[in-house]
């Protein structure tokens, strides 16, 4: 997968880097989608976390906004805007439905859910996806 460094500028602002995972604000992240996209990125999807200013992280994989795989045949520029499309769709449904107050009330930390929440998210070039389905035949 594209290095975390590898990524553009425009599509890193609002971004912020915690270990290899670049996680955006809910407010930045449309915005880095379509920056992604410009640059010929495929968005795998990603999921919600609260990030403290302690370091520690609080990840809640039970709300995901992922695209759909390649499919066959698929030319690299429709999955792009196709990835990014759904991922965006889904981002947006999980921003509007989701009570991030209440979730935050779960974890035993003192989370602020508007200044914590942030969106990880997974780009990937067309030589990053073949990479990767090499790596699950081997």
């Amino acid at each position: 997968m594209t290095s975390p460094d590898a990524l553009p500028p425009d599509v890193l602002q609002g971004a912020l880097l915690r270990g290899n995972e670049w996680a955006w604000t809910p407010s930045s992240f449309p915005d880095a989608l379509k920056n992604a996209e410009a640059h010929g990125y495929a968005c795998l999807g990603g999921q919600f976390q609260f990030r403290l200013t302690d370091g520690s992280t609080c990840e809640m994989y039970w709300i995901s906004a992922d695209s759909v795989d390649r499919r066959a045949g698929e030319a690299w520029t429709e999955y792009s805007h196709r990835s990014c499309a759904e991922v965006l769709a889904v981002f947006r449904r999980r921003i509007s439905e989701t009570d991030f107050a209440k979730e935050a009330l779960a974890w035993a930390l003192p989370i602020n859910h508007q200044r914590d929440l942030v969106f990880v998210a997974y780009f990937v070039t067309e030589a990053d996806l073949a990479e990767m389905a090499a790596d699950r035949v081997r």
